[in-house]
């Protein structure tokens, strides 16, 4: 039977193990910023926006205009096109929508008012029957309008050189259409691309859906680094302090099977999970990994005992801190939470109950007593100096509450899409979002903001809406007149019968126009909840006078959520004040009489971030990050307090090392979101040695 029980951590870890293969919750993992973000209207709209037909657009230059450059471009064309879900754009635009165009083009383009009530039709038809008659090559008439009584467009003409588009002075010019949808989708599109265009020698490419692909292998790839930086640190020094084969091994598939228990419950939770999750919860093994060496450290594993007490009040402490935390809206801490709260109990469970079942050997080695002279600074001392330094620096500090600071910082592909908007002659263009509670007043909001300010693209505008239609249909009746003079006149020419018979005819009925209709046109326009929501573009000079209106909205990340992140830095404050109070209130019920050096351990660490925040602007990972520090700091002052001898201290000192090899590896991440964790662990393992160096114990014991 004791054999058998030798085997308990491996079968736990092999169920484990099977159920996450069988659920598939590795699939659920999410390297996208949006998976972070709190879930509701605005999580919904960015994330349509980024399946807008803009997004989805493909651009491709080749570097001047000679033979060579065209026959590259053109073989490109074709190679890409040849890739499913891969569309070259025709230059003439959408078939389905310049003939809806035409049918209504007397409500949607401008009528020359002045000529409309100068003209003599008679004589207008006469003089196109002559030029008929007379042209040597045949002449163009629109049928619809053969006194061009509509204004011409003003927009500006495609350049084209040799029958190509071109990008401005640079070269040829190439424009596609990508219908990839999800991630794997585009990573293989991108991955098709590169392999015909990349690194090519004079070729420019660029897509706004590269930024998903780029960023999200650029973070699994610093994530990876991390977690196998943060194992091997962790294997090397548990090979080197256990000095137990067994018991690492055992270690390890605990580790393991607490994370993976933890991923199978958040992903049943949550439809996406944060990748920086997976890394966190890398991470929080080293506060569990404390449990073990304490149990262990104590003689428990040598002898089955009575539970150990001071490592039940660490865990309490920690998992309460958790859980009070749990309750932000901000979705990346809430997922994080969850996570440590199962992650830890497991692991609780494992090294409290079952692990002295199993028996480990101790390796006893000789005690440390050469710091104990070091220890001068008395608690009262540092809780004051702690306190005046918190309440001095908190005046200072300044919050970042730029999502977006938390994402890559693309440099390379950030140029790319810049050089593309200089050398079409634009202007960086800034995307909104327009919502009315019906296709026609979309509509109708999207003439309005087209007409009123030049710069503004939003081509719902180029559709009939109430308003135009009955407003041109009364300018219309003026037509009639024109248009009898019109048919009478082409009788008596010769005319075929009926060839003027369209010839300003008004449609008798309004378009009702559905969702697929409209997306049918090329045009972008979705719903979620009761409103019906479409996409613009401004220059910014506009933006802030576009944001005025009532049914505009912002569609910047910073914007849109810095209201949802200061509310969330400050659900989070709040939170984290209540568990340090529920922390103090445990801290006395544990501690008694030595509150003011277990209050150190709460104190001095934030002391410390307080005088790094007035160097950088604080995130709310920041913020995150101290409280967990303050969670595993107050363990320590839990089991010093009760019991400050040479085997808790080495305990203490293994699992200080464990918490830098889990937390302050994040340091050296090149994202920002990984990297506030980093900095701010390192402080506070750094401030916790200070304190287990010079800080006076109340009951010191060699």
């Amino acid at each position: 039977m004791k054999k058998l029980s030798s085997y308990t951590n491996f079968f736990i870890f092999i169920i484990a193990f099977l159920l996450l293969g069988i659920l598939q919750s590795y699939t659920h993992i999410s390297t996208s910023l949006l998976a972070i973000l709190p879930h509701g209207e605005s999580k919904e709209i960015i994330k349509n926006f980024n399946e807008t037909q803009n997004a989805k657009t493909l651009l491709l230059s080749v570097k001047g205009f000679d033979e060579d450059a065209l026959q590259r471009i053109n073989q490109y064309e074709k190679e890409l096109s040849e890739i499913l879900g891969i569309t070259q754009k025709e230059m003439q635009g959408n078939a389905h929508l310049t003939k809806h165009q035409e049918k209504y083009k007397l409500y949607t383009g401008k009528l020359d008012s002045e000529k409309l009530f100068n003209i003599d039709a008679k004589e207008e038809l006469k003089a196109i029957y002559m030029q008929m008659k007379t042209s040597f090559v045949p002449v163009q008439i629109d049928k619809l309008d053969p006194f061009s009584l509509m204004q011409k467009d003003n927009r500006k003409n495609i350049k084209l050189k040799n029958g190509h588009l071109t990008l401005g002075e640079y070269g040829y010019l190439s424009v596609f259409s990508l219908q990839s949808k999800s991630l794997e989708e585009h990573k293989k599109l991108y991955k098709k691309i590169d392999s015909i265009v990349g690194k090519k020698k004079n070729v420019k490419v660029f897509s706004p859906l590269f930024y998903y692909v780029e960023n999200s292998e650029t973070i699994r790839a610093d994530v990876n680094r991390i977690i196998y930086m943060s194992m091997a640190i962790l294997l090397v020094m548990y090979l080197f302090l256990l000095r137990n084969i067994s018991l690492l091994l055992n270690t390890i598939s605990t580790l393991v099977t607490s994370s993976i228990i933890a991923l199978i419950v958040l992903t049943q939770v949550y439809n996406e999970v944060s990748i920086f999750v997976l890394v966190f919860g890398i991470s929080i093994s080293s506060i569990a990994i404390d449990y073990m060496f304490h149990h262990y450290m104590h003689g428990y594993y040598t002898q089955v005992r009575s539970y150990n007490k001071e490592v039940l009040f660490g865990f309490l402490t920690t998992t309460t801190a958790f859980f009070i935390l749990s309750f932000t809206s901000f979705l990346l801490i809430q997922q994080i939470a969850l996570f440590s709260i199962i992650s830890l109990s497991i692991s609780y469970v494992h090294f409290a109950f079952i692990y002295p079942h199993i028996g480990f050997r101790l390796h006893v080695s000789s005690d440390e007593k050469r710091w104990q002279n070091l220890r001068f600074i008395k608690p009262k001392v540092l809780v004051l100096f702690s306190l005046l330094t918190i309440l001095f620096t908190s005046f200072w500090i300044e919050f970042d509450f730029n999502l977006k600071n938390l994402d890559v910082d693309n440099t390379k592909l950030k140029q790319t899409e810049a050089f593309f908007y200089k050398h079409m002659g634009e202007q960086k263009n800034v995307n909104f979002m327009l919502k009315a509670n019906s296709i026609d007043a979309l509509i109708t909001h999207a003439k309005e903001i087209v007409q009123n300010t030049p710069t503004a693209k939003v081509s719902l505008s180029l559709l009939v809406n109430s308003i135009s239609f009955d407003k041109n249909k009364i300018t219309l009746l003026k037509l009639q007149e024109i248009k009898q003079s019109l048919e009478n006149e082409a009788n008596k020419l010769g005319f075929k019968k009926e060839y003027f018979a369209k010839a300003y005819k008004p449609m008798t009925r309004l378009p009702k126009y559905t969702m697929t209709q409209i997306q049918h046109y090329g045009m972008d326009i979705l719903k979620i909840g009761e409103y019906y929501i479409t996409y613009g573009m401004v220059d910014k000079s506009d933006y802030q006078d576009i944001l005025k209106y009532s049914y505009v909205e912002d569609l910047s990340l910073k914007e849109r959520f810095e209201v949802s992140m200061q509310s969330a830095i400050t659900v989070l404050f709040v939170l984290g004040v209540l568990s340090s109070l529920v922390i103090v209130g445990l801290i006395y019920f544990f501690t008694k009489k030595a509150i003011f050096y277990a209050l150190t351990f709460l104190l001095f660490p934030v002391a410390v971030f307080t005088i790094y925040a007035l160097f950088v602007t604080i995130n709310i990972l920041h913020l995150f990050m101290i409280f967990i520090i303050l969670a595993i700091g107050i363990d320590y002052a839990i089991y010093l307090s009760r019991e400050n001898d040479s085997q808790t201290i080495r305990a203490i000192h293994y699992s200080l090392i464990s918490t830098f090899a889990g937390f302050g590896v994040l340091i050296f991440s090149n994202l920002n979101a990984l990297h506030s964790m980093g900095i701010v662990a390192t402080m506070g393992i750094l401030s916790l040695i200070v304190l287990l160096l010079f800080l006076k114990g109340e009951n010191d014991v060699s």
